[in-house]
């Protein structure tokens, strides 16, 4: 019989393991199969698609004046794009050094006047209050600006954690291009948890993904 401070020390241990997993993988959580589900913390952020109208799962990572983005794109068949992103307001002096970088790519380098010289004094103001809206912005809303970007045809999530955001990225990756992996009662599991050796393919439909914040 296992002592009592081995039971807890398992159960510790499972825990932390939850943790640090930022997506939870179900292979079985949606009972179509070729039907793949997407849910969020708050109960009216759900999406549902097609496996076979998937047509590309990407990442990009990009700045704006106001914010730096990372976003997960899934192209699908017809009109509608899948985008989920996560985003924060940029801090002092980075959108100059962005600008000074892609100024270096083009072959101005050095100690030119171009880099050197400051940002003009409106987007330098725009800069610097994105650095001081953090608080007022929560890390789940999507962020609109019209008519500037009406987004249309974009179903859009946003998520508070960058890592969150590449976790979901490999995750869906992996199931779509079908990567083998240990199953256990129908769920992945890691080889030493699997019975049978045999690795078989992951499927992204009938797999439900919960992102955790």
């Amino acid at each position: 019989m296992l002592s009592l401070r081995k039971v807890l020390t398992g159960l510790l241990l499972t825990a932390f393991s939850c943790q640090l997993s930022a997506v939870t993988v179900t292979s079985r959580g949606v009972r179509n199969p070729a039907i793949y589900g997407i849910e969020f913390p708050e109960e009216t952020r759900t999406y549902y698609g097609s496996e076979a109208g998937v047509q590309s799962i990407s990442t990009q990572e990009y700045i704006t004046t106001n914010f730096r983005v990372i976003e997960l794109n899934v192209v699908t068949q017809g009109s509608a794009l899948l985008r989920i992103y996560y985003s924060r307001p940029l801090r002092p002096g980075e959108l100059q050094q962005a600008m000074s970088d892609g100024l270096g790519a083009t072959g101005i380098t050095g100690g030119s006047s171009i880099i050197q010289r400051p940002l003009p004094p409106q987007v330098q103001a725009i800069a610097d209050r994105a650095a001081g809206v953090s608080e007022a912005v929560t890390g789940t809303e999507v962020m609109k600006e019209y008519p500037i970007a009406t987004h249309a045809h974009t179903i859009e999530f946003r998520i508070g954690s960058r890592d969150e955001l590449l976790d979901l990225h490999q995750e869906l990756k992996k199931h779509w291009l079908k990567e083998p992996a240990f199953f256990e009662g129908g769920q992945i599991v890691s080889e030493d948890k699997s019975t049978d050796k045999e690795m078989k393919p992951r499927s992204l439909g009938g797999t439900l993904f919960k992102v955790q914040e």
